[in-house]
């Protein structure tokens, strides 16, 4: 494993002969758009298996607010209603 975020590994990754070429006409940068690409496929991962999770307990708090309203509610500057 890389040792920190700047540290780079080779790998091989298949991609589609016409958008290969058409990168390279367009001097697209494929190892930097590859990277930030999978960055946000990492991140959005993450994020969907933090929530299921934790869909248990967010389920419950928001029951909870629902029942009992926010804590501090009349202390609450901005109202909504």
């Amino acid at each position: 494993m890389p040792q920190n975020s700047t540290e780079k590994q080779r790998t091989n990754v298949s991609l589609t002969a016409i958008n290969l070429t058409a990168a390279r006409e367009l001097g697209l940068n494929v190892s930097a758009i590859s990277d930030a690409a999978l960055a946000e496929a990492v991140r959005t991962a993450k994020a969907e298996a933090w929530a299921r999770e934790n869909a248990e307990a967010i389920a419950e708090r928001r029951a909870w607010i629902e029942a009992n309203s926010t804590p501090l509610a009349d202390l609450q500057v901005l109202k909504l209603d």
